[in-house]
């Protein structure tokens, strides 16, 4: 990818205000994706089926069952109402802490896969171009395909663990903007090892 190329890619997701810790001199994010905002959706789904089921058994329960409202169960009712609210909070920050802090982050150099597990623990790993193998973009279903949403598959060398892009947007694009990556870092590398050799040839001969 040429230099004007990086600065579009750059440009048009306007992620190149973004940093983060390890990005090397000269390394510029062209990219930072997110799951798919119906992968939140369909998280949340349950959440609402739950309190709508929720609201219901608290309007008409005592309609049916009035000794429940005033005999002696009424504290344990009260504490296991206040514990399910409790629990469907928790879940749904969860759910929305695993969503906006996974995040794959392409830059010029590499792509670096961050992963959160749980509240208070992050994986983060990295995968270099140059080991990069296979590119493979799976979109199933019609609501994938209509939505433009699904996944890309990394096949790496060696024993580099496989990175999945998982159910994002765009996977098409994404793949198009990691092949061309790869091609120019195997391109800069090639240069590299011919000015590599170049250079031993010249000391030979001066020898």
């Amino acid at each position: 990818m040429s230099k004007g190329h990086l600065n579009f890619y750059c440009g048009m997701d306007g992620f190149s205000r973004f940093h983060f810790n390890d990005i090397a001199d000269g390394e510029t994010i062209v990219k930072v994706v997110h799951r798919n905002w119906f992968y939140i959706l369909q998280q949340f789904l349950g959440i609402i089926v739950a309190l709508i089921l929720y609201g219901t058994a608290i309007v008409f329960l005592p309609t049916f069952f009035p000794d429940l409202a005033n005999g002696p169960l009424r504290t344990i009712i009260a504490f296991a109402e206040n514990f399910l609210l409790l629990a469907l909070w928790i879940f749904s920050f969860m759910v929305w802490i695993d969503y906006y802090f996974d995040v794959w982050i392409i830059t010029s150099e590499r792509i670096v896969n961050i992963e959160q597990q749980g509240l208070f623990s992050r994986r983060s790993s990295e995968l270099r171009f140059s080991k990069i193998q296979d590119v493979t973009t799976e979109v199933k279903g019609f609501l994938g395909t209509v939505l433009n949403y699904g996944d890309v598959l990394i096949q790496t060398a060696g024993t580099e663990d496989e990175f999945l892009f998982r159910t994002v947007s765009d996977p098409y694009r994404i793949k198009d903007v990691i092949m061309e990556l790869q091609k120019t870092a195997n391109h800069d590398k090639d240069e590299e090892f011919g000015e590599m050799i170049k250079e031993k040839i010249e000391g030979q001969d001066q020898i």
